[in-house]
């Protein structure tokens, strides 16, 4: 499924702009690797699950993005992260988050 190569390349983007945060704020930037690992894990397991966890899942994986671009949004804020560089990862898991809540919700 291609949601599953975007969560991928969400989390090796996330992960090479916490290194860059943890300059700054270690426990913000663990934040990040653990909430983007949390949405990338959760939306796999959800996507290929087809009994009555996966609406969990997915629902824990569209919360652990949207967790991601808080977090992406506090080191933007805090100068930590060049602007263009987190609002392009941010613009990439809004359209992982909508995905994601497609298939939690469609009937």
């Amino acid at each position: 499924m291609r949601v599953l190569d975007s969560l991928e390349d969400m989390v090796r983007d996330v992960h090479q702009l916490a290194d860059q945060v943890a300059r700054h704020d270690r426990d913000l930037a663990g934040q990040m690797k653990r909430a983007s690992n949390s949405a990338a894990l959760n939306g796999s397991e959800g996507v290929w699950n087809k009994a009555g966890k996966r609406r969990s899942r997915l629902e824990d994986a569209l919360n652990s993005a949207r967790e991601t671009v808080m977090a992406l949004r506090i080191a933007r804020a805090c100068r930590y992260l060049p602007p263009a560089e987190a609002t392009r990862v941010m613009a990439s898991l809004d359209g992982i988050i909508a995905v994601l809540w497609v298939l939690a919700y469609r009937r």
